[in-house]
């Protein structure tokens, strides 16, 4: 009896613990819909002169059809105070609280309409994204010369939507259709799918009246908005209707492979992502270059090799196919690969060395890759530093992320492909509650008040590297209470201190932001490896760092307490959900988006660390000894720097665009210098600490 008391406790406890689970995801997922609204009102801040001829034509228009019906409501508010102060609290709160009231209800009785009921939110609010994006207007409360009394401003209630402390950022330009009424008539839409009867679908046809009064005699939209909203509903509902059958149309994927035999597979948004981004003076390739212990491998050795390991690595036999318009870009198979021309081996001039290999590797990044063939390359490099050989390999960013681009080498470079581990990121619960807050602070961050190394990228690139002890990092790490990515960070402010007093600028307090991705993938288990998991499996974090006069050690301390705040925030899953979420638009806007937010507009830099495999390596028996990473840039972000963890150092490299930033070249010498500063400065404060101690 007791027994059975406690496994039913157990089984009640896991449904609760799974029941929280799910209510935290989908509360994530309504913030990720707003969140998505504020990154596209940074993404979309169109002109506001045409934002104002849009209103001005819808005005003229009302006024011919005799619809304009907004001065004579908006004057009757202006001249009673506490009707006009009702009116904003309607406009307000209602729509948000029945809305997202509705949805939690419905979840929680377990309605069988809660699924469609969700979906067609989000379209509901997608479809009135994109049509913001294309067509942004004015309403009549913010039309400059027509008069209108802006009630909401009069007597807007702090706290609610429309105030700064709550939507700061938020499009005012978004009048066409109405995400008011939109919202009110979806509420109506699910009563009637789930069937609540009479007495709640006349509640919420009264509502919508209510609320299409309110709009409109507060300004803040037109009449033809009001009907402008309510084609949402059936427009969300076809979307969601056209979802679902391509979604049931799919056949089964295949055991071996998880892919569906036969079918070409959609680029995940995450990795369509860096398609969109890319441009002939911004290429995405990702990928190391590597220096062998002795004489590298012949270039046959390596094909053989290849032939060997493609068959378990698919991403590298498929090539892009676009989609058209409606759709995202595919990943379709390249038939044979053509070795030959993917792994190519090169002769550096003389006399060779590091210089001119990291010429060489400034070269081919510079290039994009052709997206006719599987998007990887090989070169076999002869006459590298001291002589020795190398390796250069490159991806596009849309096949993997860094860590990725880590995990599939391992696949390669491994006498034996490793032990497959599952690869899940952090779920249920804990990722959906840390996801509530960083959804809004991501919408809230806005643009980078960067200090001015930014600017038009051109064709060229510079190349770099260096090398620090990797114990005497973490020792460093270990004795100032902080993160390894916190000293690079730190290495990164310290040495754009410099080139701003070399160039006899001030940043004014100004920090340099830079996008930080986070690896959302699992650690493998000791002795284990991951399976080669391709994509993009990151979140981006941004982060200020300070580059203004300072001692070295308060620089790493303002580093590590700023970064603290933000990776507790939840901004970086919430990245994650936002990316996704973004990937349901259609293509040109996703692109557009894409494209509208990675570039320095948000970030000055980007600064990646990554672990390297734990294991020594070798590339068809040929043992590797340094390995750099190898990073793209972003539209107008002229710098990035990597570094991976492997064979007791620190590798790092720095990609730079010498037009924007001539010190690029400099870079890696100048963290090499930043990092002897700080380590003393860290070590002299620790034996002065424990002096101290001692003495007392």
């Amino acid at each position: 009896m007791v027994r059975s008391e406690a496994v039913a406790s157990g089984t009640g406890g896991e449904r609760d613990g799974g029941r929280a689970a799910s209510a935290a995801r989908e509360i994530a997922a309504a913030l990720a819909v707003l969140v998505v609204y504020l990154v596209f009102t940074h993404a979309f801040s169109g002109d506001r002169a045409a934002s104002d001829a849009h209103g001005r034509a819808l005005l003229d228009f009302e006024r011919w059809a005799r619809l304009d019906a907004e001065r004579a409501l908006n004057d009757l508010l202006a001249r009673h105070g506490r009707l006009g102060a009702v009116a904003a609290w309607e406009y307000a709160t209602t729509y948000v609280i029945g809305t997202f009231g509705f949805l939690a209800y419905l979840w929680w009785r377990r309605d069988p309409a809660y699924a469609w009921a969700r979906n067609t939110l989000i379209w509901v609010t997608l479809i009135a994204i994109c049509c913001f994006a294309l067509w942004p207007t004015t309403p009549p409360r913010l039309l400059p010369g027509e008069g209108y009394t802006d009630v909401i401003a009069m007597h807007h209630p702090p706290a609610t939507w429309g105030t700064e402390m709550v939507s700061a950022g938020a499009n005012p330009y978004a009048a066409m259709p109405s995400l008011h009424i939109g919202w009110v008539a979806w509420i109506g839409a699910a009563a009637l799918r789930a069937r609540c009867g009479a007495v709640l679908t006349w509640l919420c046809a009264l509502h919508l009246v209510v609320t299409g009064l309110v709009i409109v005699s507060t300004a803040a939209h037109y009449v033809v908005d009001i009907p402008g909203g309510l084609v949402l509903i059936p427009a969300a509902a076809g979307a969601e209707r056209l979802r679902a059958g391509l979604a049931g149309a799919r056949r089964p994927p295949d055991a071996g492979t998880g892919r569906a035999p036969g079918t070409r597979q959609r680029i995940a948004a995450a990795d369509s992502f860096f398609l969109y981004v890319e441009s002939e003076n911004v290429p995405q390739v990702v990928g190391g270059v590597a220096e062998f212990d002795g004489p590298g491998p012949s270039a046959e050795r390596v094909r053989a090799l290849m032939r060997e390991r493609l068959p378990h690595l698919p991403r590298l036999t498929q090539r892009v196919r676009s989609g058209g318009v409606l759709r995202r870009p595919r990943w379709v198979e390249a038939g044979a690969v053509d070795l030959g021309r993917h792994v190519q081996e090169v002769d550096l001039p003389p006399p060779g060395g590091r210089a001119a290999l990291n010429g060489l590797v400034a070269r081919l990044i510079a290039e994009p890759l052709d997206r006719d063939l599987p998007l990887w390359r090989f070169w076999l490099v002869r006459g590298g530093p001291g002589g020795r050989d190398a390796v250069v390999v490159l991806f596009h960013h849309a096949v993997a992320d860094g860590i990725g681009v880590v995990d599939i080498l391992r696949g390669i470079l491994e006498p034996r492909l490793p032990e497959a581990v599952p690869e899940r990121g952090p779920r249920g619960l804990a990722r959906a509650a840390a996801v509530l807050p960083g959804l809004v602070l991501l919408g809230l961050d806005g643009t980078a008040p960067t200090v001015s190394v930014t600017g038009a990228l051109g064709p060229e690139r510079v190349f770099g590297t260096a090398s620090l002890p990797l114990d005497r990092v973490r020792d460093v790490a270990r004795a100032a209470g902080v993160r390894v990515t916190d000293v690079l960070l730190a290495l990164v402010g310290e040495t754009f201190a410099d080139v701003l007093d070399g160039r006899g600028e001030r940043p004014g307090g100004r920090p340099l932001r830079a996008a930080v991705p986070m690896t959302l993938r699992v650690p493998a288990p000791p002795g284990r490896g991951r399976t080669a998991v391709p994509g993009n499996l990151t979140a981006a974090l941004r982060l200020d760092v300070p580059v203004g006069p300072m001692p070295a050690r308060d620089r790493l301390a303002a580093v590590h307490a700023a970064a603290e705040r933000r990776r507790r925030s939840g901004r970086a899953p919430a990245s994650t959900a936002a990316m996704r979420l973004m990937g349901a638009l259609p293509p040109p806007l996703h692109a557009r988006a894409a494209r509208r937010t990675y570039r320095a507009r948000f970030f000055g830099g980007i600064v990646s660390n990554m672990p390297g495999p734990p294991l020594p390596m070798s590339l068809a028996g040929a043992p590797l000894g340094d390995v750099h990473p190898i990073l793209p840039l972003a539209d107008g972000v002229p710098f990035a720097v990597g570094a991976l963890s492997w064979n007791g150092a620190l590798h790092v490299s720095v990609t730079g665009e010498p037009g924007i930033l001539p010190e690029s070249a400099r870079l890696p010498d100048g963290l090499e210098r930043a990092f002897a500063r700080l380590a003393a400065a860290v070590e002299a404060a620790g034996a002065g600490s424990g002096a101290q101690s001692g003495t007392a």
